[in-house]
């Protein structure tokens, strides 16, 4: 199975308690090519916690900044084939993730995403020639990029959810922050469980079955990651998945 493990991605630190969202009005959160994605960065440091939990009321107090990046994003969304791999993974990536926030801060009070009616069908942003729902994103988009660590990256606003990481996904140190999106998820021991007999593994890896390959290569990824020595003929059992709001 091909992965893609020559992309990258640009962090740029900001200061999250001195936030500059829209300094000169909408067009400043349009630095998205060029590895910026500044706005989505400011917010992620802002709202969430380096463990991943997310403060959706706080999201909700900068709604206007959220959906001015959205907003942005669906109109470089039509033409974003032009760019290169690496800027389309990030730029999809974040378009999830801030997407995900937005229909659930749109949608609060809720305990979970699953409470929504449609949530992955339900349009999330719109261009003047297309529309996108976060099904669209994921399947239609990020997983054709053959690139299996999307699914440690993208974020369903859920606790047995890979955590949203609080940095904008970006193209020159991408690479860097799928490895680490990566192994954070293999190691936590409340999505993955590893014994000598039987391993227990998230449920993403049975509904993206065809993403990771087969199970010598699945194993082997979890080898790599956890810099354990799983036997490849080890059996495998799926764990039970909690939709609760990952706030």
């Amino acid at each position: 199975m091909k992965f893609l493990w020559t992309i990258f991605l640009i962090c740029f630190g900001l200061n999250a308690q001195n936030l500059d969202l829209n300094p000169e009005g909408k067009t400043s959160v349009g630095h998205v090519f060029g590895g910026d994605h500044k706005t989505w960065d400011a917010l992620l440091k802002r709202h969430v916690s380096p463990e991943g939990k997310v403060n959706y009321q706080g999201f909700t107090k900068d709604r206007e900044a959220l959906e001015d990046y959205i907003e942005y994003l669906a109109l470089k969304a039509d033409g974003i084939n032009a760019y290169s791999k690496e800027e389309q993974l990030a730029f999809w990536i974040n378009a999830y993730n801030a997407c995900t926030v937005k229909l659930i801060c749109n949608n609060l009070p809720l305990s979970s995403i699953k409470d929504i009616p449609r949530p992955w069908k339900q349009t999330v942003m719109k261009s003047n020639n297309n529309s996108w729902s976060l099904n669209d994103i994921e399947h239609n988009i990020l997983r054709k990029f053959d690139e299996p660590r999307i699914h440690f990256a993208i974020n369903c606003a859920s606790k047995s959810c890979p955590i949203l990481a609080n940095e904008a996904y970006k193209q020159h140190t991408l690479e860097t922050q799928l490895n680490r999106a990566a192994e954070r998820f293999f190691k936590d021991k409340s999505k993955n469980e590893y014994t000598s007999k039987r391993i227990y593994l998230s449920r993403i890896f049975l509904w993206f079955k065809r993403d990771f390959g087969n199970t010598d290569t699945l194993i082997a990824l979890i080898n790599h990651y956890t810099g354990g020595n799983i036997p490849s003929n080890t059996d495998i059992s799926y764990l039970s998945y909690d939709w609760s709001l990952n706030n």
